[in-house]
Formats: C-alpha cells, sequence, structure tokens
C-alpha cells in the first residue's frame, strides 16, 4: 500500500508516534510519506528529520494546496491518513477533491467539538489511542472506530548499561495540572535519596530542590541508564521498554507499574485515574529502594510486558488492517457520507455531557 501520513510537528508524543508509524509501516513493506503542515519547534530539522531520512521516509513541509496536490498526484497513494485535529478538515478536503480515502487518529481528548464532527463523520476509518478517547467518538462513529494504543519501537527504546546510583526521572510535558505530583515526587527522592529529582519536560516546574533539563531528543540514551522513572502515555511506555521501574504519575498517581496493576481492567497509561494518595509515592519509592530485587524484578518485567504488548511494529500492522478496511468499506460506511443532523449533533452532545457527570 502506498500511505500519506499529514501531521503538524511539535514536541509531543503524538509526533514520535507519527514517526515510529512511518518507519514501522515501511518494516512491513508499504511506501509511506509524510506531510508535515506545519513546524512548531527547531528539533525536527536537527533531529527528527535526520531520524526520517535515516529509516528512508521522504517528509514534505508545506500547507499551499498546489504543493499538496502535486505531491498526491505523484505519489499516487492510496489512503490518507491525518494526526492533527488542527487539519482534519484539510484533510478531508484534500480526500474529496482527489478521491482518496481518509483515516483519522484520535490523540486526545476532546475531539466531540463540534468543529470536528463533520470530518470525523466523512472519514474512513477512526482509530482512538485509548478507551477514553474512543467513547467519545462512539455514540455516532461505533462501526468505523478502532481502539489501538500508542506502541514503542522495543528495538530502539533497550536497556542499556543501568547507572550505579541510583536517581529517579521525571519525562513529560508539563502544565499546572501536574505540579502537586511531581511536588510530592520531589519531596520523596529528597527523603529518601536525599538527591534531585530529575525532570525532563517542555517546560520547567519551578519547584525548588530539582534539576530541571529541556526536552532531549535522544531519549533512548537517557532512559535506557536510568532505573526508575516516573511519568505517564508514551514515556511510561518507553520507561518499561528501557527495564525500568515505571512510577505512572500524571495530574494524580496511579502507582508502581506491576503485574498485578496491568491486570486490572481499568488499566491505561494516562496516570489520571488516581488509584492512590499522592503520599502513596513515598511507600513505593522507599520500596524500590530498600528492596533492591524487587527493584530487579520490576525491571525485569517491565522489558517483557513492553515486548509482548508495546510493540510499535504490531501497532502498525493493526493500523494497517485499518487502512484495508479503508480501502473496502462495508456498503454502509464510509464513501457513502454521514450527514449530521442537528438533533443527532445535539443528542451526542448530551449523551457526552451525561457520562462527564456521572
Amino acid at each position: 500500500m502506498k500511505i500519506l501520513l499529514t501531521a503538524e510537528f511539535y514536541l509531543s508524543g503524538q509526533s514520535t508516534h507519527v514517526l515510529d508509524l512511518a518507519k514501522q509501516l515501511c518494516n512491513l513493506g508499504h511506501s509511506v510519506k509524510i506531510v508535515i503542515t506545519r513546524v512548531y519547534v527547531t528539533d525536527f530539522y536537527t533531529h527528527a528529520n535526520a531520524y526520517l531520512q535515516g529509516v528512508s521516509v521522504p517528509c514534505h513541509i508545506g500547507t499551499t494546496k498546489t504543493e499538496l496536490h502535486r505531491l498526491i498526484r505523484r505519489f499516487q497513494p492510496d489512503v490518507l491518513h491525518c494526526h492533527s485535529s488542527t487539519i482534519f478538515n484539510l484533510t478531508r478536503n484534500l480526500a474529496i477533491q482527489t478521491g482518496i480515502p481518509y483515516v483519522i487518529t484520535c490523540h486526545g481528548l476532546g475531539l466531540e467539538h463540534p468543529r470536528y464532527r463533520q470530518a470525523l463523520a466523512d472519514a474512513a476509518q477512526i482509530i482512538a489511542i485509548g478507551k477514553n478517547t474512543a467513547e467519545t467518538l462512539l455514540p455516532l462513529f461505533s462501526p468505523k472506530t478502532h481502539i489501538i494504543p500508542n506502541g514503542v519501537d522495543t528495538e530502539l527504546f533497550v536497556p542499556q548499561r543501568k547507572e550505579k546510583k541510583l536517581r529517579v526521572v521525571y519525562i513529560g510535558r508539563i502544565d499546572s495540572s501536574k505540579l502537586a505530583p511531581i511536588a510530592a515526587l520531589n519531596e520523596a527522592v529528597e527523603t529518601i535519596l536525599g538527591d534531585n529529582l530529575v525532570v525532563v519536560s517542555n517546560n520547567p516546574p519551578n519547584l525548588p530542590g530539582l534539576l530541571h533539563l529541556p526536552w532531549q531528543t535522544d531519549l533512548p540514551s537517557l532512559i535506557g541508564k536510568t532505573n526508575i522513572m516516573a511519568g505517564s502515555g508514551r514515556c511510561a511506555r518507553e520507561g518499561m521498554a528501557c527495564e525500568n521501574a515505571v512510577l505512572l504519575m500524571n495530574r494524580a498517581y496511579d502507582g508502581l507499574i506491576r503485574p498485578a496493576l496491568t491486570r486490572k481492567k481499568n488499566f491505561d497509561f494516562s496516570g489520571n485515574i488516581g488509584r492512590y494518595n499522592l503520599s502513596k509515592i513515598e511507600s513505593d519509592l522507599h520500596m524500590l529502594i530498600e528492596q533492591k530485587k524487587r527493584l530487579v524484578t520490576l525491571q525485569t518485567f517491565s522489558r517483557r510486558w513492553a515486548l509482548l504488548h508495546l510493540s510499535s511494529l504490531e501497532m502498525a500492522r493493526r493500523t494497517a488492517n485499518v487502512y484495508q478496511q479503508a480501502l473496502a468499506p462495508s456498503p454502509d460506511l464510509v464513501h457513502k457520507k454521514i450527514k449530521l443532523s442537528r438533533s443527532q449533533i445535539q443528542g451526542w452532545s448530551l449523551n457526552i455531557m451525561d457520562k462527564k457527570n456521572r
């Protein structure tokens, strides 16, 4: 198949997802090109572009209709696959004008907003990266919505020679909603290790007693050497692949990722369920530091679980299956455009609000 991925680029798990997906689709024998309609950070030119060249994925930067149509005429993709909500409508228009089916991946919440609905309605298939995201789409789009969690390149994110000195590294984007968990982790690290918490993020948390590093383009080298990591989402997955014990936290604290936690029906990598009070961070960290065998056991479990459940190659394989469905849709789904009536939109909005209020 020929696949054209469309996205905007900024420092985020979403951008990493697009790069990784492109690589793994190529590994599966597909022909892939990427269109980046807007670049928000210079890291694209210093790191991401070099990465794509290394895996032989052509990348085009541009937004004009003439450029995009010229690229499509030359490449003749079988399917378009959009990853950024800001260009859902752009991808939809390209699909309508060229007659090429398109797939949308929804990377977060809030996509039930009316401005996204027609693009979602006309998409051949929809991919949600998790259950919470899927639930906002299911009222209207359940027949064509697929849950495919984020994967990790387990050949890139690998354990390396571990540091002898135990330290704790938090990795993730930071806003005000995440400061309380980070402050609790920072206090626990100071109390138990007498050391600084290392925070790698887009913005400094402005909390005393921690070491802040700007976002790192070579995360595999950093995470591969660490023993204990804190974070959520893609960063937590990458930590597991690199054989770390992972404290799952984001706006709340969900505990150490261990076998019992992964077996829970509502387990996810959001770090927002709030299974435990923030005070539990200190006791979990104390256990890891004082019981070295337990630490090693959890590290071994992390890597094995990542190999079994988090491979981005498997993610790409499942995504390619969705492309096949987009190319051969059932008569009552895509290519028969879904026009949303006012009553449907209002009913969907009430359904979503009711779920949020429960």
